[in-house]
């Protein structure tokens, strides 16, 4: 398998806002997701849910 994604910034972006995260939130984990290809752990705003995504 290759290691290169096709998920870039928006995608990430887009993902944590659909989990009901702030645009701050969202922005900061997406440019992590980016640079590291790690979101690390962190809870959305309308649960105690915790998510992470990952390459």
């Amino acid at each position: 398998m290759s290691s290169k994604t096709t998920h870039g910034w928006a995608w990430a972006y887009n993902k944590i806002r659909g989990l009901q995260c702030s645009r701050l939130t969202s922005a900061y984990r997406a440019t992590l997701y980016v640079l590291r290809g790690d979101t690390g752990i962190f809870h959305s705003d309308v649960s105690w849910q915790k998510n992470r995504i990952r390459r």
